[in-house]
């Protein structure tokens, strides 16, 4: 596009449209009253957006791109992957966990708008942006505040069934987060060496070693409970592992560190969210060694977080130059 800001414009309405859908179908399948609600509000929001975004566009003298965008494509993916290897009532907890994950990816997409808008002097787009994202970071924090409630009426209720359940509830978040961590640091390693930005590339071939730590020290801990490493990808295991590729939808080369810094910084999230699930079922079984572990990981997630956030503006002031100067 001659306007750079268009095909940011284009890549957030196709990733509000995606979500809007999703967010309706969580709300049909949510077996928690709050969660049913927070799910439906923000369809009504994002569906707000979506106009918002295309009537700017359409001022700018562009239109809706029928090709998916990197957002929309992880969107997409998401509810399937979500349901995999859990049963009905952790379902509305993992759809918490994906919303999560999702609501940070469009902040990240947000300030990326927002610095290219800034950096070309468009001011109402800029603007625009700014309202949607401090929208997406309102629920965000909603769907967080979910998600422990939900994870503990799950576990409860699994347990209530069956005492079984104690333990297979704590193995199988084990099992997801060794599976979702295995597919980070394979996504991180390629991230490290893409694009040309050198400080971002540094700063992914960090997180995966990283990640390769964690993965193993989830591996012990599934040990020494007698289980082992799941054959079946988790939710994020699927979204990671199917993140490199679409990252590079529709954007150009000197884009794709920008576009990896939001895959990550969405990742993070996503991995945040999961092992606050696996912190709360450890703590109501009893466990606190797997408790403690989730933390430990869990903090490890929010610097890799806020490391990508960091960089994010940079890298996208950096993307924007390269792409007008190929202009």
């Amino acid at each position: 596009m001659d306007n750079p800001i268009k095909r940011y414009l284009v890549d957030a309405i196709a990733a509000e449209k995606s979500f809007e859908t999703q967010l309706r179908g969580f709300a049909k399948e949510a077996t928690l009253a709050q969660a049913r609600t927070l799910f439906e509000q923000h369809a009504g929001e994002t569906r707000l957006q979506y106009e918002q975004l295309t009537s700017r566009l359409e001022t700018l003298g562009g239109s809706p791109s029928t090709m998916k965008s990197l957002l929309a494509h992880v969107f997409n993916l998401s509810p399937r992957a979500a349901q995999l290897g859990h049963d009905d009532r952790e379902r509305t907890t993992q759809d918490l966990m994906m919303a999560f994950s999702v609501e940070n990816a469009e902040i990240a997409m947000y300030e990326a708008l927002i610095t290219a808008a800034e950096a070309t002097g468009d001011s109402e787009t800029a603007a625009l942006a700014r309202r949607i994202q401090a929208q997406e970071r309102e629920t965000a924090e909603k769907v967080w505040n979910a998600i422990e409630p939900a994870a503990n009426v799950a576990y409860n209720e699994a347990v209530a069934r069956d005492q079984s359940e104690s333990r297979n509830a704590i193995v199988r978040y084990l099992q997801d987060a060794e599976a979702a961590e295995r597919n980070f640091e394979d996504a991180l390693a390629g991230f490290g060496k893409s694009g040309d930005q050198t400080s971002v590339q540094s700063l992914f071939t960090m997180m995966s070693e990283k990640a390769r730590r964690q993965y193993e020290r989830l591996d012990t801990r599934l040990a020494s409970l007698g289980a082992s490493r799941s054959a079946a990808k988790s939710a994020l295991a699927h979204l990671l592992a199917f993140s490199p590729l679409s990252a590079q939808f529709g954007h150009e080369p000197s884009e794709k560190n920008t576009q990896h810094l939001m895959v990550t910084y969405s990742a993070a999230a996503a991995e945040m969210a999961m092992y606050e699930g696996l912190a709360v079922a450890a703590s109501a079984a009893g466990d606190q060694e797997t408790s403690r572990l989730a933390r430990e990981l869990q903090a490890e997630e929010k610097e890799d977080h806020r490391l990508a956030w960091e960089y994010l503006p940079h890298s996208a002031r950096a993307s924007l130059q390269a792409v007008l100067s190929e202009a």
